[in-house]
């Protein structure tokens, strides 16, 4: 299949109208399954392999939970990965195993039929609790996975587990969980920006302001704990991950190895360096959605659409071109490829490591630099924060990665 015809093809699923009777179905052919044992779900993830599951009995009850604008946006984007993955393949079967805990993505399944069992080994599917909100946020996280899996040829990038916790937004983990998280945390940094919906709208925008009595996530008096104890820190998924702020250190620096963790304060005068960025899931989701929204306005929805699936088309690319392990630097990779893919955006993603890490790829003096101009900043001391000079600066770090894009791993000694 040509290009010009997937695209066109992702693009129509994109805007395929939410009141469509069946506009699910359009996209996806979405079968809900229930375990036919039992699926532990207290792990991080998935422990058995190949579950046994059968569809559930009242489909028609779960499809309505999917009348919302983040099922839609999942939907558009799995049907986009699976033109990619598999092109001519049709409507792509989309399953959703309800498992109570669940929220996650695994790949391969056993399917009871009656007295025959079929297997699907290279299936990746979505584990979600049987609850109407799961089908908001959580599908939409969970689908960033699926399809990534997809892309990467029906297999699960496996992470190293070095941190103490599972992963957080704002701790530093290893580069695989960064990469595989981030990129599924921007989708919802995506939702909370262009969602129209009055839930969204009062969640993410401030437009709910409720002092005295209320819900515990909703009152003025919790609203810094709130977010926090939702792990997930949903709130952080979009304010910090819009504005960048993982690009910088932890403002806490204390014993208290939670704290270090899960703190989303910052220092803004302390860059994080090279290889910290490549394992921050909170710079990664920065980078995919800024990336998404670049430009003087906000995106409409058919941008939007086109810039994800160059996104998925790249990824693809990428998994295909080399191998790769848990220690892939990942973000490079992927830029690389996406210059190779689309050279007419060779410029902006070049722009956008540059002006996101802050030059922290390109050149081992960056972080001193800023260091020195945010606090001139904070002085007021406008001779000293050297903005011609940085200015400059800047301009020949373009100019160097223009000319070769592999410096941005190459000036840390980053494994390639």
């Amino acid at each position: 299949m040509r290009p010009s015809i997937m695209y066109r093809l992702a693009l129509a699923v994109a805007l395929l109208p939410l009141s469509s009777e069946a506009w699910a179905q359009d996209l996806a052919h979405v079968i809900f399954l229930e375990p036919a044992g039992k699926v532990d779900t207290r792990g991080a993830e998935i422990a058995e392999k190949m579950p046994l599951y059968r569809q559930a009995a009242d489909p028609a009850r779960y499809a309505e939970w999917l009348r919302n604008e983040s099922a839609e946006r999942a939907l558009r984007l799995y049907r986009a990965g699976y033109e990619i993955a598999h092109p001519g393949g049709g409507t792509p079967d989309y399953y959703v195993a309800l498992v109570p805990g669940g929220n996650h993505v695994d790949v391969g399944f056993r399917l009871q039929d009656g007295e025959k069992i079929v297997e699907h080994p290279r299936q990746a599917y979505i584990l979600l609790d049987a609850e109407p909100s799961r089908f908001e946020v959580t599908l939409l996280h969970e689908t960033g996975h699926a399809v990534m899996a997809m892309l990467a040829g029906g297999r699960l990038l496996e992470g190293q587990a070095m941190a103490a916790i599972p992963h957080s937004t704002a701790a530093i983990s290893d580069r695989t969980t960064a990469f595989t998280e981030g990129n599924a945390i921007h989708l919802e940094t995506l939702a909370a920006h262009l969602n129209r919906a009055q839930n969204s709208r009062q969640r993410y925008h401030r437009e709910l302001v409720l002092f005295g009595d209320g819900p515990y996530r909703a009152t003025e008096y919790f609203r810094h704990v709130a977010d926090l104890t939702s792990y997930s820190q949903n709130v952080a998924r979009y304010l910090e991950v819009r504005d960048n702020n993982f690009a910088f250190d932890g403002a806490f620096q204390g014993a208290d190895y939670l704290r270090v963790q899960l703190k989303k304060a910052r220092d803004f005068a302390t860059l994080r360096d090279a290889n910290q960025l490549l394992q921050s899931e909170g710079f990664y989701a920065s980078f995919f959605f800024l990336f998404v929204v670049r430009g003087t306005a906000t995106p409409g929805e058919a941008a939007v659409a086109e810039r994800e699936q160059q996104i998925l088309r790249s990824m693809y690319g990428m998994f295909a071109a080399s191998a790769t392990d848990r220690s892939s630097p990942w973000l490079l990779k992927f830029a690389v490829e996406h210059m190779k893919q689309f050279p007419d955006q060779k410029a902006a993603m070049v722009d956008a490591l540059d002006d996101l890490s802050h030059g922290v790829f390109v050149d081992p003096a960056a972080a001193g630099m800023w260091r020195e101009h945010y606090l001139a900043a904070l002085r007021l001391d406008r001779e000293n924060m050297k903005v011609q000079a940085i200015t400059a600066v800047r301009k020949k770090w373009r100019e160097q990665a223009m000319e070769n894009p592999q410096i941005f791993w190459f000036v840390w000694g980053i494994c390639g």
